[in-house]
């Protein structure tokens, strides 16, 4: 009797263990972060453009655009606002503020190559980092760049 009590206990406690495990995984998982990691796995270069809120994104936008659009098909960029909380894991992953501006080039293996933060988010300071990211050869250029 004492025994079936017992294994009716441990089980309860890894039943409970397993689901407490599985709910935080998911937690850590975020649409925007799924959204980067699908683009990864499809040897893509993740532009992960933070901002804030308030900030003008359709600059950020027309600086990242112009310099993506240089590697079209190899390229991808991902935005989060610092207003969306489903976000904050992310954020806390590249220990960003909601409030701040910040883009990542992220390369197909996963490794963040390069960060740009405010004012530094300037075409020719992305087209900068992105080449010497890829080894010089440029992504997608077939040369061993990112995306070839």
């Amino acid at each position: 009797m004492v025994k079936r009590s017992l294994l009716s206990v441990i089980f309860i406690l890894f039943t409970v263990f397993a689901v407490f495990t599985a709910g935080a995984q998911t937690a850590s998982e975020t649409p925007k972060g799924k959204e980067v990691v699908g683009n990864l796995e499809l040897g893509l270069v993740v532009f992960l453009c933070f901002h804030d809120a308030r900030a003008d994104l359709d600059n950020i936008k027309g600086e990242v655009g112009a310099v993506a659009a240089n590697f079209k098909g190899a390229v991808e960029s991902v935005y989060v606002s610092g207003d969306d909380k489903q976000e904050d894991a992310l954020r806390a992953k590249f220990k960003t503020q909601p409030n701040d501006t910040a883009v990542f080039i992220i390369l197909p293996t996963g490794a963040a190559a390069a960060k740009l933060e405010g004012a530094n988010i300037t075409k020719s300071n992305l087209m900068r980092a992105v080449v010497s990211s890829c080894g010089g050869g440029g992504c997608g250029s077939g040369g061993g760049g990112c995306g070839s």
